[in-house]
């Protein structure tokens, strides 16, 4: 039990070192107890002399100091949608990257359609209201005391129109 308590505590200090490794250089003293594990257990230096033997066969590569930002830019460039070649400008309007534009546009579209019904149903009712008075005017002309009596005006309403014909003829 003790053996395995043992284990557990190398694999777990080994573990950290190998940690420390990848994040700094290691000190002279955690080498040196490394070769000591690695020559305590031959299956693990076996499996760390292929390794290294590996690395050891590929070539150095030279690694441009902007390699990060390159990266970094073609995959940003990947990630945009490509312009359509080939395509009028206006078919070009309706892709995704546009999308704002077609918003703007369908808001602006709406917006004019809304100004001119409104516009249209003002001149509707200014129309309506100018035969109204003209048909009162009519009706002053025909009998002037008659708008002052307040059942005759009420009467005007609930009367037919008039005819034009007889209208006329009557004048």
């Amino acid at each position: 039990m003790n053996q395995l308590g043992n284990n557990e505590q190398i694999d777990q200090q080994y573990s950290q070192l190998m940690q420390a490794a990848m994040e700094r250089e290691l000190t002279a003293e955690e080498l040196a107890w490394i070769d000591d594990l690695l020559a305590q257990n031959k299956a693990e230096l076996a499996d760390f002399e292929a390794v290294d033997h590996l690395l050891a066969k590929l070539p150095d590569v030279i690694v441009p100091s902007n390699f990060t930002a390159r990266v970094l830019g073609e995959a940003q460039r990947q990630d945009q949608p490509a312009p359509a070649l080939g395509q009028a400008w206006w078919q070009r309007l309706f892709s995704p990257q546009y999308r704002s534009i077609q918003l703007a546009s369908a808001a602006a579209v709406a917006l004019l359609i809304g100004v001119f019904g409104y516009q249209n149903h003002l001149d509707q009712d200014r129309a309506e209201m100018a035969e109204s008075l003209q048909a009162v005017a009519i009706i002053a002309e025909m009998a002037p005391g008659l708008l002052t009596d307040f059942d005759s005006i009420e009467a005007i309403d609930q009367s037919d129109p008039i005819d034009e014909e007889l209208w006329a003829a009557l004048k």
